[in-house]
């Protein structure tokens, strides 16, 4: 594996929390090229800076952590393990095969979870869902799960793609006029695939 990434250099290139939370890492073949996360601090950092808690929710869990390190190694593992099951659920999903039933087992006790901690409540003269125990390291666990189950109930489910670029693995949803999009981010995985297929031409002049 290469050197430790800071999350802050992450593009957020999926198009929902769930699938930047998968692309958290690099993946070639059955091993990491890459990783962004090293402890719990930095999800905790990274669910900020995608949105999923605000800035004083970020410092109240960060304390959390320093006080309670062996609860939050344990949320920790939990995330990573979640993170590789939506993985090769979303992977599954976008190449039209069949997901196993650990993964969704999985998914599901997390979503069960995650449904006691969500209350419909009156807001004027409309209605809304609130979360309970926003105080919890989990809650950035439960609003993953209910992005997940967003995109895999969603009709721009058939959207779902897997990065073509090698020892990448990001997730995405296209929304390219004609639903072609191939990369992750054209930047990057599109730039180094068109210099690869260059290099392949000129080899074989």
């Amino acid at each position: 594996m290469n050197e430790p990434q800071n999350w802050k250099q992450l593009k957020l290139v999926g198009g929902q929390p769930c699938l930047d939370f998968v692309n958290t890492v690099d993946r070639d073949g059955d091993r990491y090229s890459q990783e962004w996360f090293h402890d719990p601090a930095d999800i905790i950092g990274w669910a900020q800076y995608v949105g999923l808690l605000s800035s004083a929710q970020s410092e109240a869990l960060l304390s959390q952590v320093e006080q309670q390190p062996e609860p939050s190694m344990k949320f920790f593992n939990q995330a990573l393990q979640l993170r590789e099951a939506l993985y090769r659920i979303f992977s599954a999903f976008a190449a039209k095969r069949s997901q196993t039933a650990d993964d969704l087992q999985l998914l599901n006790v997390l979503l069960s979870e995650m449904q006691r901690h969500l209350r419909f409540v009156a807001v004027n003269s409309s209605f809304t869902w609130e979360w309970t125990e926003t105080n919890q390291l989990e809650f950035i666990l439960w609003q993953i799960v209910r992005s997940t189950a967003d995109v895999l109930t969603s009709p721009d489910g058939d959207r779902l793609r897997e990065c073509a670029g090698v020892g990448c693995g990001w997730v995405f949803l296209d929304f390219s006029r004609n639903r072609s999009r191939r990369w992750c981010d054209m930047e990057d995985c599109g730039n180094r695939a068109k210099a690869n297929r260059h290099y392949d031409r000129k080899r074989k002049t």
